[in-house]
């Protein structure tokens, strides 16, 4: 049948729990008799020691940026925009051919086209096109702009009801 023999199997996976604890500097204490670190004196295998270069992710979340939503400015008919601002448009569509996400970038001149399969709702592309627009300025990394993203979201959420 081709299985890889019970007694191999438990050995494989003791030995990579083993390197898991090795390699995140939880010492195996050869004294103990019980649980997992018990397995090290029965396994010892010289690649258990050897040095690695995993590395455990330190996350940052610190907030690098403003969200900045004023009503009353946007209510305005003509609202006056900085010159040096960013600005992007997003679009979600569906036909009945397929789904997907566009994001055009008037500053800077950029354009993003996603297909997002078959089974997406407007609502749900709208949303996937504003989420990378936002992905794309972070990854970016600007400092001290204005990025402006401008979306109809208030039209999928009307088709959605």
């Amino acid at each position: 049948m081709n299985l890889t023999p019970l007694n191999r199997l438990i050995m494989a996976e003791a030995r990579m729990a083993l390197y898991r604890l090795h390699i995140l500097k939880q010492p195996a204490d050869l004294k103990t008799e019980t649980g997992l670190l018990s397995i090290w004196k029965n396994v010892s295998d010289p690649i258990l020691d050897m040095r690695s270069d995993h590395t455990i992710p330190v996350y940052n979340y610190s907030k690098i940026f403003n969200v900045i939503i004023d009503m009353v400015y946007w209510r305005n008919k003509d609202p006056v925009l900085r010159k040096d601002a960013l600005i992007w448009y997003t679009d979600g569509s569906r036909t009945d051919s397929g789904t997907g996400s566009d994001i055009y970038g008037l500053k800077p001149n950029k354009s993003y086209s996603f297909s997002l399969g078959k089974f997406a709702s407007v609502f749900q592309t709208e949303i996937y096109a504003i989420l990378l627009c936002a992905y794309k300025n972070i990854r970016r990394a600007y400092k001290n702009k204005w990025i402006l993203i401008f979306s109809d979201i208030q039209a999928a959420l009307k088709a959605q009801k």
